[in-house]
């Protein structure tokens, strides 16, 4: 033990040998190299700030170039298709039916004989007053020719003068009974549907043939109140039918009513077509596409790159800054209408502006872009 104690003495004593020279010397060494590494680390971020200079992210982007541009607005409004002639016919006296003379489908001519009823009673009867008829025109005929020579009395020629009228006008009532007995086509059309068969007693309540011309056809629909200044007679119009994939007709308003209707708060316009295929049918749903606003030098941009922050509505455009690197600016706008994913824009565009399109979500103001 006393041996350990003599050996780490000696060791400090040697230690303490050392002089105050050497050993600050030591310590500005020390010192020394801790600054050349501190100024080799401060070199290196200084070549990386430099290297991060001089690569600056870029970003890729597609632009539209703002150059006036036609801008159409549509509202779409659905109508009920309607035959501007069709009949649900009837006979104007009763009777049974004797003879139903068309198919139903059967294409007719105005005019053509569609139903006879039974008609013996009114024959018979015109067959008897063409009887009573034909000899009262002979003894009229007679005492004319009587009175003309001054003979006979005139009550006699009166006489046989209002015999003959009256049985004249019986004649013609019983004909027109006859006609009314007889149902026709009040047009050139379709039989589309017969409801009575042979031995059915018909009457005026009771229809007997539905009747229709396909050729000319009107659709009928309600619009929004809000748009009665916009839509007036003579304004083009698309329609289309759910029925009809591949069908598109293109027509014009034919009339706007003018008054609107208090439940709905709307007023109806009525579109007249030709159909000459007849592949359209009364009661289709047609879809009207109304062009209600139109702009010949409007600036339109997708509806999808305008954002909106606490300031109003933005989009961004590629511009130079001042260094003349191009880069994304924020500008705002006002939006006008849109339609179908596109937006016309009022207030806050030039032309010229390079509207950014594609890769909009990835620029911020003073982001450098590159145009594809």
């Amino acid at each position: 033990m006393r041996t350990l104690t003599i050996l780490i003495a000696a060791i400090l004593v040697t230690g303490c040998g050392m002089s105050k020279d050497d050993m600050l010397k030591k310590q500005i060494e020390s010192k020394k190299t801790k600054i050349v590494k501190l100024e080799k680390s401060i070199k290196e971020l200084e070549k990386q700030l430099s290297d991060s200079a001089d690569n600056v992210t870029t970003i890729a982007v597609e632009v539209k170039e703002m150059n006036p541009e036609v801008f159409n607005h549509y509202i779409t409004v659905f109508g009920n298709v309607e035959a501007n002639q069709y009949a649900k016919i009837s006979p104007e006296m009763n009777g049974q039916v004797t003879r139903i003379h068309v198919d139903e489908g059967q294409r007719v001519t105005k005019g053509q004989l569609l139903v006879s009823l039974n008609t013996d009673a009114t024959e018979s009867s015109i067959n008897e007053v063409k009887t009573n008829l034909e000899l009262a025109r002979t003894t009229y005929e007679k005492q004319k020719n009587l009175w003309d020579q001054g003979i006979g009395s005139e009550i006699q020629y009166l006489q046989a003068k209002a015999q003959k009228e009256s049985a004249e006008a019986r004649l013609n009532m019983l004909e027109a009974q006859l006609r009314m007995s007889q149902v026709r086509a009040p047009f050139d059309g379709l039989v589309d549907k017969v409801y009575l068969k042979v031995g059915d007693i018909a009457g005026p309540m009771t229809p007997v043939i539905e009747f229709v011309n396909l050729q000319k056809l009107t659709i009928k629909a309600d619009v929004s109140e809000r748009y009665l200044e916009y839509v007036h007679p003579g304004e083009p119009v698309e329609l289309t039918f759910s029925s009809l994939s591949d069908k598109v007709v293109k027509a014009v308003i034919s009339r706007t009513s003018k008054v609107i209707n208090p439940t709905n708060r709307s007023f109806q316009v009525e579109v007249n077509i030709s159909n000459p295929n007849e592949l359209i049918r009364p009661n289709m749903v047609s879809a009207i596409k109304i062009n209600d606003y139109s702009s010949k030098d409007a600036f339109v941009v997708p509806s999808i790159v305008i954002k909106r922050d606490i300031t109003g509505d933005y989009l961004y455009v590629a511009a130079p800054d001042e260094k003349g690197n191009l880069v994304a600016k924020k500008k705002y706008v006002k939006r006008g209408r849109s339609y179908e994913g596109t937006t016309r824009i009022s207030e806050g565009l030039a032309g010229g502006d390079k509207v950014i399109t594609a890769g909009y979500n990835l620029v911020s103001t003073g982001t450098r872009v590159e145009v594809k």
